[in-house]
């Protein structure tokens, strides 16, 4: 098995260095300079992280980060990954990307086709990440995405195993990159319309909701049982950890730490425990693989896994 990429989120360039020696090859972040929030507000996102915490707040703190990454071996990508830019917005993030290709950038994660396609008539030469925003659920929507300038394919969160095992395996000339730790969604993201606008509040995706019928008859009782478990559940314990022997046996390139904004001492041990857990599936030794992987979980996160923070339960359910 090849050794994947990990992924971690920064948003301080002096986490940059933490997080690269705690295991990490690339990390990714946004920026959200002042002539985007002067103009906007925080609901017009530039990225999919609308609060200021999670963001960079200039490019010069951005290119500093870009350049502690590759001075340390490893790549920064760029966050420009909103589901779509209005003109009167297109210029503002064409400029934010061009600055950050002249910085040697890693790459971008977008989600708009037509910014991409801005950048290409520009001739701005940059590798393209494309976003889980841009619901690459199928292999004609991969052959879309690499025809116009696509070098990797960040899955959405809700396929399964199977479903991205084909999807690797019709298209083998472009990079996978498959979620593993924390933000497990339970919408689809490329069609929600909720803002993660606060790191202070709970999230309208996770707040306690209630289903009732048609016409005030009841709901059906599988409904009202997963609203209920969903409320009381953290999807900032999401674990995928039990699935990386099957992501990386069906061609999985790069695995994702989600969590810009979160505190460094915590990314860092999801890094570590991540770059353990990769390493003890590359190493095949006799053991009980789930067991152990619940044991990790159980270290990290303080409390038992259960099928709601999991990102793959197909795996353990067998």
């Amino acid at each position: 098995m090849k050794h994947p990429d990990i992924l971690a989120p920064v948003n301080d360039k002096n986490e940059v260095l933490s997080l690269i020696k705690a295991g990490a090859n690339w990390v990714y972040g946004g920026c959200l300079p002042e002539e985007w929030s002067g103009k906007y507000p925080s609901i017009v996102p530039l990225n999919q992280r609308t609060f200021d915490s999670a963001q960079f707040s200039s490019f010069d703190d951005l290119a500093e980060a870009v350049s502690i990454a590759k001075a340390n071996g490893g790549s920064f990508a760029l966050t420009m990954n909103a589901p779509y830019y209005m003109e009167s917005q297109m210029e503002y993030a064409l400029d934010l990307v061009e600055k950050a290709a002249e910085s040697d950038i890693g790459a971008i994660i977008a989600a708009d086709t037509g910014l991409i396609m801005a950048l290409k008539s520009r001739s701005i030469q940059i590798p393209i990440h494309m976003s889980t925003i841009a619901l690459a659920t199928n292999s004609s929507a991969v052959d879309l995405y690499r025809s116009i300038g696509a070098a990797r394919i960040i899955l959405p969160r809700f396929l399964s195993i199977a479903e991205i095992r084909d999807l690797c395996s019709l298209e083998p000339d472009i990079e996978f990159e498959a979620f593993i730790f924390i933000g497990k969604c339970p919408n689809i993201e490329g069609v929600c319309s909720f803002l993660h606008d606060s790191p202070d509040r709970r999230w309208p995706c996770e707040w306690e909701y209630f289903a009732s019928g048609s016409h005030g008859g009841s709901a059906p009782d599988e409904v009202g049982d997963y609203l209920s478990v969903l409320s009381e559940t953290d999807r900032r314990d999401a674990c995928g950890l039990c699935a990386i022997p099957d992501l990386l046996d069906a061609g999985v390139h790069s695995f994702k730490v989600v969590g810009r904004g979160a505190p460094i001492a915590r990314k860092t041990a999801l890094i570590k425990a991540l770059l353990e857990t990769i390493s003890m599936a590359h190493k095949e030794v006799p053991l009980d693989w789930i067991a152990y992987c619940k044991d990790k979980y159980g270290f990290i996160f303080g409390h038992g896994c259960t099928p709601m923070d999991c990102y793959y339960p197909e795996v353990v359910d067998g």
